[in-house]
């Protein structure tokens, strides 16, 4: 082996070893040797930001965060109400309100409220049937009361307000922290939320509790509300 065949293997070692900058390449200067290097470090580089997998996972989850609250806080039927601050007026007063009275054989007994309830329920949809307690209670006028209610994926719903003396009973239905779902649209004693003619039909693949509120608009008295369902 020669002396400078010994030097150069030397020098190579170095080089691999990092010890040397690489512009001293093994055998001298050698261009095709560093430009097709070049590309190698640059894509290595550029990974990170061109990953499919990184690409795809990002607007997926947007999707699904922005998509996930849409199937509860679209309305369930019409809805009158459309300024925010008066609808969290109208939850944060139902919320404070004291509760109504559950009536667990609903709105098949003879007293006059339960009664008239029935009587309301006639306007309904065909195949309407009373679904839970009858929530019952004595309201003075400008005032409150308040029930949850719970709705069932595959069902339609109606809910039947009723009073003898209190001339405009109000009905909404809101999810917290302040989003009205649905709402009666007449001013007197027989409010019906979701019919006629459609009833309410949530596409929510869970059940949902909202919060009903039971407002005396206009006059003093007895009150009762019905909740009514049937399947899709």
């Amino acid at each position: 082996m020669t002396k400078t065949t010994a030097n150069l293997l030397v020098l190579c070692a170095l080089v691999g070893a990092g010890a040397v900058p690489t512009l001293l390449a093994c055998g001298g200067s050698n261009k095709p040797a560093e430009t097709e290097g070049e590309p190698s470090e640059n894509k290595s580089l550029d990974e990170p930001a061109a990953s499919p997998s990184s690409a795809l996972a990002t607007p997926s989850d947007s999707a699904s965060a922005s998509a996930a609250p849409s199937d509860t806080t679209a309305p369930l039927a019409q809805v009158l109400v459309t300024d925010s601050t008066q609808i969290q007026k109208i939850y944060d007063a139902a919320n404070a309100a004291p509760a109504a009275t559950p009536k667990p054989q609903g709105a098949k007994g003879n007293d006059p409220l339960a009664r008239g309830v029935r009587a309301v329920s006639r306007k309904l949809p065909a195949g309407m049937a009373p679904d839970g307690p009858l929530a019952m209670g004595s309201i003075k006028e400008k005032q409150h009361l308040q029930t949850d209610i719970t709705l069932q994926p595959g069902k339609c719903y109606s809910i039947v307000g009723y009073s003898k003396k209190v001339k405009d009973l109000d009905l909404y239905l809101l999810l917290p922290p302040g989003i009205l779902s649905a709402q009666d649209l007449t001013d007197d004693n027989k409010p019906i939320i979701g019919g006629p003619p459609q009833p309410m039909c949530p596409v929510a693949s869970t059940p949902v509790t909202y919060k009903l509120d039971i407002y005396a608009d206009s006059g003093s008295g007895d009150v009762a509300v019905q909740l009514f369902s049937k399947g899709k």
